[in-house]
């Protein structure tokens, strides 16, 4: 509900007054002291006041709501972006009416950036994270200490295991053809482009082949764009051994789902985007 305006009800009020057969041809007079529009503006005012109550009322109780703890996937992802790390104080979380609270709430020791939570039909609930900005995997104390987290402030009876990964790996090898009025900035745009895109990709997301192409063709100079071979592989996949999106120019899958919730361009030597990537100018 959203409270109107003093003149939106008096004029509603008026109207009903002009649309009665017994009052409309009785109260006709236009001066605004006239004794009906003082009524119609003094019931309007305390309406008006009363609907600003009832909306105060109602967020107040949509607030409530939404810190209390249904156990619910967006409630549990709001609670891990709350979670506090600290290398020499330990956090230790407190259930207070059922909603997780530190002792001191610090929101410098808040170390997720990234976060997705997804559910299966046996009751298990996977939980990837990362951290900082560009996104990186926590490190083992931080994950033993945030599954300890997520383990108290969850659901009984729901398994909860928490994920955090080194970055998907992308490796493309494509021709990029140019204006060569470019020739100076192309192979950095487009590689900026690139990595760009990367790391825009929604979190626990999908990489689209045609998105990638789309990214690329829409740096400026660039006229055309061929991908020869694009292959995605998790972290701990080696080199050589991913899927490949396209083979030879020919797509073989349209997307990647990611593994670890986020990726980023091969880092393999000599496979890099500033290795595999051709400029044709024309």
């Amino acid at each position: 509900m959203m409270a109107r305006q003093i003149a939106q009800i008096e004029q509603q009020i008026l109207d009903a007054k002009a649309a009665d057969p017994v009052l409309s041809p009785l109260l006709t007079s236009t001066s605004k002291r006239a004794i009906y529009r003082v009524w119609a503006y003094i019931v309007a005012s305390s309406i008006a006041i009363l609907e600003q109550l009832m909306d105060v009322f109602s967020a107040a109780i949509e607030s409530t709501v939404a810190k209390a703890a249904p156990g619910s996937a967006p409630w549990l992802q709001a609670q891990i972006f709350n979670f506090q790390y600290s290398a020499d104080v330990p956090q230790v979380v407190q259930l207070v009416n059922l909603a997780p609270q530190y002792p001191i709430t610090d929101a410098s020791l808040r170390i997720v950036t990234r976060c997705s939570v997804t559910t299966d039909l046996a009751n298990s609930v996977i939980v990837k994270v990362a951290k900082s900005d560009p996104p990186e995997a926590l490190a083992s104390n931080e994950l033993t200490a945030l599954q300890s987290y997520v383990n108290t402030i969850g659901v009984a009876g729901v398994t909860y295991t928490v994920r955090s990964l080194s970055s998907d790996k992308l490796y493309l090898q494509a021709q990029v053809f140019y204006n060569g009025q470019y020739s100076d900035v192309i192979a950095s745009n487009v590689i900026q482009a690139v990595n760009g895109f990367l790391s825009q990709l929604p979190f626990n997301g999908q990489m689209r082949v045609s998105d990638l192409e789309q990214a690329i063709r829409g740096v400026a100079g660039v006229t055309d764009v061929l991908l020869q071979n694009v292959q995605a592989r998790a972290d701990g996949v080696a080199f050589g051994s991913g899927t490949y999106l396209v083979l030879n120019n020919q797509v073989i899958s349209r997307l990647w789902p990611t593994v670890a919730g986020y990726m980023v361009g091969e880092t393999t030597s000599g496979q890099t985007l500033t290795d595999t990537l051709q400029f044709i100018p024309e």
